[in-house]
C-alpha cells in the first residue's frame, strides 16, 4: 500500500478534463500500452490457473481466488491512501482499491496469491508513471495509447511476456520519439532517410489516406523488428 501512498496525485489532479497531447507524448503512452498489455496477459495466466474464462477490468483478482476474503471499506481507502481522494477517474480508483485487497491476501499467505503475487504490477507502474489518465467508452478501456477491451480473457495468458523494466520503457519512448523525428523530416523531403535504433537497418515510412486523413507506417527492413502507425 506503501506504493499507492507515494503516487504523486497531483500529476491526475483535473487530468480528465484534457487533452491525452497536453498530458504525455507519444512515445510515453507507447510504453503505457505495453504496461496495460502486460496486465492483461498476467490476469490470462491467473485465469487460464482458475479454469475462468474471462472477467471484467473493474473484477478484484482476489475475489477470484478467494470469496471469503474479509472486505475492505471502500470508503475507508482515503483513510489509507489521503492522497486518491482528489484524483477523478474511477477505474484508477477501483483498481487501486482490488490491489489493496490482493496486498491483504499477499499478508495472510495466501498460496495463489504467493504464486502470482506481481500480478498488479504493470498496472500500478502505470499509475506510478502518471499514465492513469484511462476510461470506459463503448466497453473498452481508453486512452491517448488507443483502447483495450473492456473484458480480460483468457487467452491473453498465451500472449508473450512484456519486458515492462525501467529500461525497456525508455528504449520504448525512444523509439518513438526517434521515428517522429524521422517523419517530421520526411514531410519536409520525403528523400529524407533514417535508420532503426534497434538494429540500425533503414527506416521505411508508408503513406496511407483514410477519411479524409493521411496516415504514416513507419516500419524496420528488418522483419519483426520496429513497426507503428503515426497520423
Amino acid at each position: 500500500m506503501n506504493r499507492i501512498n507515494n503516487i504523486d496525485s497531483m500529476q491526475y489532479l483535473d487530468i480528465s478534463h484534457k487533452r491525452y497531447e497536453d498530458i504525455r507524448s507519444r512515445g510515453e503512452y507507447t510504453a503505457d500500452a505495453t504496461l496495460i498489455a502486460e496486465y492483461y496477459r498476467r490476469v490470462g495466466v491467473l485465469l487460464q490457473f482458475m479454469s475462468k474464462e474471462s472477467v471484467s477490468i473493474f473484477t478484484s483478482m482476489s475475489k477470484i481466488i478467494n470469496n471469503e476474503i474479509e472486505n475492505l471499506d471502500y470508503d475507508n481507502m482515503y483513510t489509507i491512501c489521503p492522497n486518491l481522494e482528489g484524483i477523478n477517474l474511477s477505474v484508477f480508483k477501483i483498481i487501486c482499491f482490488n490491489y489493496f485487497q490482493w496486498c491483504t491476501l499477499l499478508d495472510v499467505g495466501d498460496p495463489i496469491a504467493i504464486k502470482f503475487h506481481d500480478i498488479y504490477e504493470p498496472i500500478i507502474k502505470l499509475f506510478e508513471r502518471g499514465g492513469g489518465q484511462i476510461s470506459i467508452h463503448h466497453h473498452e478501456l481508453i486512452g491517448g495509447f488507443g483502447a483495450f477491451t473492456r473484458t480480460i480473457s483468457a487467452s491473453r495468458g498465451d500472449k508473450k511476456e512484456l519486458d515492462i523494466s525501467d529500461q525497456a520503457l525508455k528504449q520504448e519512448i525512444k523509439e518513438v520519439e526517434h521515428a517522429e523525428a524521422y517523419l517530421k523530416e520526411y514531410k519536409l523531403d520525403s528523400s529524407a532517410t533514417n535508420n532503426c535504433v534497434r538494429c540500425r537497418n533503414r527506416l521505411v515510412i508508408q503513406e496511407k489516406e483514410s477519411y479524409g486523413n493521411r496516415w504514416y507506417k513507419i516500419k524496420c527492413e528488418t522483419k519483426t523488428c520496429y513497426d507503428q502507425n503515426f497520423s
